[in-house]
């Protein structure tokens, strides 16, 4: 049982330091931890194996690999507690050189010369006297970082590292002293548990369950960048004892039941393996239990947010509406006590830009806005499942992305972001939460309980934008079929009122009588105009497709637009890409659009200025490539109330417009399942893109023909 003992913690010093390294290897720390945790599954390893019969010898590897633990430790919290981009402190480096003399000296004398000694040799002791003496330092420098921070929680909970630490160093020695002045034991003859035990010595093997703890403690440091908080721990402690408690109780009720265990040793085992076996069947419901009313005690915060996100789980399904959905989250969360601030965002395709939907904080000062796709979104769209306060705060001091995104973390008064992630993998938003300044952060159970509430948000998200989409289908389609209604009651009056007007133009009337005919025909003109839009608009229509150039399109819209004439002081400038594809298109609804963008341009520069008209690839929030084609000017821009308001039918700025052009505009590009974009500054002019998708076939001829090049 002592062989296994040793033999687990040393498998589980090996898994937690190559898991910690394997997620960040350039990071120092994890490089750092990686060396100690190896060096304690060595150690352990072969101390264990050095229990068996006829594998003594591998106690010197188990004195080399604990030589090295102190320089390994000491370099960890250099690393993990100090600034990681601060050299290798003097000590550390001495100590190592120290231990690359020491331990293959003493080492080598064991080997030389008490080989077969049935006592610890004097190289062994001088051995473990340095190793104890070594790790001090450990214990010094842990000292000084509990010493040097200000936070009050961290204090306690490096206080209580340190506590871990001293007492594995302590039950070490006092273990290897039991060794040392105990009277030689011949193990021969020996069965395999009663021989570990009396080659351990007197005292319980203790040293290698702390030593556990503190590995635990620094794994959970450097993945979650958190301590373990403490009400969480003793919360996780007294689950394990109440359980086991009750799992010994079954097993002890049922000894003292069958009362034959000395007479019958198979029927025994096989009534208390039964016993288990039916208490295990019943310990998942009971274990949940257990949880509950053990955090209720040591860990009440914790509970209440648990509690909070599995009314979130069962309510958020029943939502039909994103402000529904916002409203239910920002709520149920503030209202648990464990989260003063959080803000939820969503992405906003007329900004092409995530948005604050809601937020709730009790400070004055409001979070961020409008928070642009890039660079925020770059790593949740890389499968990055969430972003936390310190790991961006470690890595910001090496990694200027990780700089900006803290930044805006900040910004959005967030310690904890977590994405709404659409079934394709696209960025719907995300949801900050800010945590109490009591608290360290948000434990690892609590993360993973508040991503199941975003995941099954997230359904519900893609569902509301799909509905959303089809309702918008079903409305342009009624509406199609009222405008072809409308029209035709609409044109045919028109139609007389115009023919009217014209026979009386023919007549000899006053000058007066002739204006106002005039202004009628206008108007007709006008009223016939937007019924043509509106149909246009309303009702549905096939592309005729063919296979176009977007440049050409380009070039001939804007050689229509100088056959119209441009004003002298405007400028136009030409930005066409010249590695784009040719690839399907309507290419005369698209005329229709990029014409309708440069005359509002122009009509935006009654000053002069400067019309530009690009073209080139982008990749949108999927990561699709697309062909965009992109109109800007220098002109008045739009403000912020406008912007809102633009693909709306019949919203207009201008004088005589007819508020359609632009969201007939929306609908050709949407038709080519394109995007539609707009960007603007008021009083520094406006750019509105279209962005075509990269027919697939395109790009895989593309690659065919880079290939063969």
């Amino acid at each position: 049982m002592t062989a296994l003992l040793y033999f687990l913690v040393a498998v589980f010093a090996a898994w937690t330091s190559t898991r910690a390294w394997l997620m960040d290897r350039n990071e120092s720390a994890r490089v750092a931890f990686l060396g100690l945790g190896w060096c304690v599954a060595v150690a352990y390893a072969a101390f264990a194996l050095s229990l068996l019969p006829g594998l003594a010898p591998l106690r010197t590897i188990y004195m080399a690999a604990g030589a090295f633990v102190p320089a390994f430790s000491l370099w960890t919290v250099d690393r993990v507690f100090g600034k990681p981009d601060a050299p290798r402190s003097p000590w550390t480096q001495s100590l190592f050189l120290i231990t690359v003399i020491v331990a293959p000296t003493c080492v080598g004398t064991h080997l030389l010369l008490y080989g077969d000694a049935p006592r610890t040799s004097p190289p062994a002791v001088v051995s473990g006297i340095f190793t104890f003496l070594a790790f001090c330092l450990t214990l010094l420098r842990l000292w000084e970082a509990h010493q040097e921070t200000g936070l009050r929680v961290e204090k306690v909970r490096l206080r209580y590292l340190l506590g871990f630490a001293t007492s594995a160093a302590l039950f070490t020695l006092l273990e290897q002293l039991a060794r040392i002045v105990a009277s030689p034991v011949d193990p021969a003859g020996m069965s395999i548990a009663t021989r570990g035990l009396a080659l351990q010595g007197a005292l319980p093997p203790l040293s290698v369950l702390l030593s556990a703890v503190v590995l635990y403690f620094l794994y959970q440091t450097l993945v979650m960048y958190r301590l373990l908080d403490l009400n969480e721990m003793f919360s996780h402690i007294a689950t394990l004892v109440v359980s086991a408690f009750l799992l010994v109780l079954v097993d002890g009720v049922t000894v003292m039941w069958v009362g034959t265990f000395t007479d019958y040793p198979f029927h025994s085992t096989f009534q208390i393996f039964l016993a288990s076996l039916l208490f295990l069947a019943a310990y998942d419901p009971l274990k949940s239990q257990i949880e509950w009313a053990m955090n209720r005690l040591f860990n009440q915060r914790g509970q209440q947010l648990a509690d909070t996100l599995a009314t979130l789980r069962a309510e958020i399904p029943t939502v039909i509406a994103t402000r529904g959905l916002t409203e239910l989250m920002l709520s149920r969360l503030h209202a648990s006590g464990r989260v003063p601030v959080c803000s939820l965002y969503l992405f906003d395709p007329s900004r092409d830009a995530f948005t604050l939907l809601g937020e709730r904080s009790i400070a004055a000062e409001r979070p961020l806005a409008v928070v642009a796709a890039h660079p925020f979104t770059d790593g949740l769209a890389e499968g990055t499942p969430w972003y936390m306060r310190p790991t961006l705060k470690r890595r910001a001091r090496v990694d200027e992305s990780a700089a900006k995104t803290l930044d805006l973390m900040d910004a959005m008064h967030s310690d904890l972001t977590l994405p709404f992630v659409s079934r394709g993998g696209v960025v719907l938003g995300w949801l900050n939460l800010r945590d109490e300044n009591w608290s360290d952060g948000f434990s690892a159970e609590e993360i993973q309980r508040l991503q199941e509430a975003i995941q099954l948000a997230s359904v519900v998200l893609s569902n509301i934008q799909d509905f959303q989409a089809l309702e918008e289908e079903h409305r342009l389609a009624a509406l199609g079929a009222m405008a072809a209604g409308l029209a035709h009651e609409i044109r045919n009056p028109l139609a007389g009122i115009k023919g009217a007007a014209q026979f009386l133009q023919a007549e000899d009337l006053p000058e007066q009588s002739q204006e106002m005919l005039e202004v009628v025909l206008h108007e007709v003109d006008r009223l016939n105009l937007v019924v043509s839009q509106f149909l246009d608009y309303a009702r549905p229509f096939e592309l005729d497709k063919s296979i176009d150039h977007v440049n050409a399109l380009a070039t001939h819209a804007l050689a229509l637009l100088k056959a119209q004439g441009v004003p002298e002081d405007v400028t136009v400038v030409e930005r066409l890409s010249g590695d784009l594809p040719s690839m399907p298109m309507d290419r005369a609804r698209l005329s229709q659009v990029l014409i309708n963008l440069l005359q509002n341009a122009l009509q935006a520069m009654e000053d002069g200025g400067v019309l530009t008209v690009a073209t080139r690839m982008h990749w949108n929030r999927s990561g699709q490539p697309m062909v965009e084609l992109g109109v800007s000017d220098t002109g008045v821009g739009i403000n912020a109330e406008d912007m809102e308001k633009l693909f709306i039918p019949f919203f207009t700025t201008k004088k005589g417009g007819t508020g359609l052009g632009l969201p007939i505009c929306q609908r050709i590009v949407q038709a080519h399942g394109g995007e539609f974009d707009v960007q603007s500054t008021p009083r520094r002019g406006a750019s509105f893109f279209i962005r075509l998708p990269f027919p697939r076939e395109v790009a895989r001829e593309e690659t065919r023909e880079e290939t063969a090049a």
